[in-house]
């Protein structure tokens, strides 16, 4: 019997555009009057330091800013343009310049799901604080008490089971007492593989419906039933 839900953000709740074609563009729109306001500092000392570490020289303000906009252009994972975009878009969305998007069917169903009594998680690649201020600034308002708990990277990547393992061991529930939904393949696989029961979601701008696979696959929350898994 399912009694938790761990829950993809982008592609799953959230269009992945969103990402690409709102945070990144703002992030890069902010670059130099976020480091200009904010020399002084520690935390961007620290990652001004940071970045010159990883060039290996000393650079001014201006070389720092193109390098942050091309690491940008390139999607880079690089940790101090990750810290450095996280603390603008935290601005951005305290402000309510940025609100994030949330499929409605995917928060309606959250809701319900909730009110139900199932525990809800998330597990993104994005940090867990990235995590709860993306849900706490929706175009919903603030949505965060829908959820039991969050999970990056830190507990392993998405795409290894032994992640899910250790997942289902935080919570405190069997893996297959947990329903997993996401948008990736590889993901839904990883998740099965450790013993939890997996959809796939297919939003029409955000992946492909793959035929002749192993796992189920909906378009919509609203098809989903946890008490059919």
């Amino acid at each position: 019997m399912i009694k938790a839900i761990l829950i993809d953000i982008e592609g799953t709740t959230s269009p992945i555009s969103f990402v690409k074609e709102v945070l990144f563009p703002y992030s890069k729109q902010k670059l130099q009057t976020y480091l200009k306001e904010n020399l002084d500092k520690k935390h961007v000392q620290t990652i001004i330091q940071s970045i010159k570490e990883e060039i290996g020289r000393d650079l001014s303000i201006a070389e720092i800013v193109n390098i942050l906009k091309d690491w940008i252009d390139k999607d880079q994972k690089i940790t101090p343009l990750k810290e450095l975009q996280g603390l603008i878009w935290e601005e951005g969305f305290k402000t309510g310049t940025l609100k994030a998007p949330i499929y409605k069917d995917a928060y309606e169903k959250m809701k319900e799901w909730k009110q139900k009594g199932y525990k809800l998680y998330i597990y993104s690649s994005g940090s867990t604080k990235a995590q709860k201020l993306f849900f706490s600034h929706t175009e919903y308002g603030d949505i965060l008490s829908l959820f039991d708990g969050h999970f990056d990277t830190k507990i392993g990547n998405k795409k290894d089971p032994n992640s899910y393992k250790k997942i289902s061991k935080e919570i405190g529930l069997k893996p297959e007492e947990i329903l997993f939904l996401s948008d990736n393949p590889q993901e839904i696989e990883a998740s099965a593989k450790a013993g939890m029961k997996a959809i796939r979601i297919v939003r029409k701008n955000d992946a492909t419906w793959l035929e002749d696979f192993a796992y189920p696959q909906t378009n919509s929350f609203k098809h989903i039933n946890p008490q059919n898994y």
